[in-house]
């Protein structure tokens, strides 16, 4: 598929184009898939899924403000693997990369985010109806409102994730179109100039920009409590 997906869009593509270049029949392809749609989307869902596991794997390091990591390994996955690349260059790449954008944001906005909070409110969660939630494991019970930089009760959880959301989304669609571009441009940089620039361009959004951000909506929440 993705041979035939560097000359043509998916939707001229047949089974029988497929099994003909991968030199097998059509009983074992249906066993496979039911279309040449749900091929693609196979292909889609593994490529979602290994972007999925970097993030993870990369948490810990961007709660402490260090992307660099993660960003090297980005480009690494792509080093050597021309296949990949073929699909990401196809028509059908634009999804894909969209894709990507929301897989590495949603991770991040489900482990990174509630990290950095806890980091910039002394240890305090926001609580479900926007009270502050001691967290047992952070070891900072004792920390006073006086102390932390966000006060948590100033906070509103819902308003917090919709931070999130931009934050991360703004984070992950910075490294994947700095990746994109790279492509385009027929990737003559190196790997580490370009985990170099991405990095620290990224940099600039980090858990200090988080706390900005949350102190922000708080003075935007006290604001228009006294309206």
């Amino acid at each position: 598929m993705l041979r035939l997906l560097a000359d043509k869009p998916l939707n001229r593509i047949t089974v029988t184009e497929l099994t003909e270049l991968a030199d097998v029949n059509r009983v074992t392809f249906y066993a496979h898939y039911h279309d040449v749609y749900d091929m693609f989307d196979q292909l889609r869902l593994d490529l979602i899924e290994m972007y999925t596991g970097m993030t993870y794997r990369h948490t810990q390091e961007m709660c402490n403000g260090d992307y660099r990591p993660f960003i090297r390994e980005v480009y690494m996955s792509l080093d050597g693997r021309e296949q990949l690349l073929s699909l990401l260059s196809t028509p059908s790449g634009g999804n894909l990369y969209a894709d990507i954008i929301d897989a590495i944001s949603k991770v991040c906005t489900e482990t990174v985010a509630p990290q950095i909070i806890l980091g910039i409110t002394g240890g305090r969660a926001i609580g479900n109806d926007g009270a502050a939630a001691t967290d047992d494991a952070s070891g900072t019970d004792e920390t006073t409102t006086d102390q932390m930089t966000v006060d948590p009760t100033m906070v509103d959880p819902t308003m917090a994730k919709t931070i999130s959301d931009y934050q991360f989304g703004y984070i992950a669609g910075g490294v994947v179109n700095m990746l994109k571009d790279w492509f385009r441009r027929g990737r003559r940089e190196s790997i580490e100039l370009m985990v170099g620039m991405t990095s620290n361009l990224i940099s600039h959004s980090g858990p200090e920009v988080y706390r900005e951000n949350l102190q922000l909506l708080g003075e935007t929440t006290e604001t228009a409590g006294t309206h």
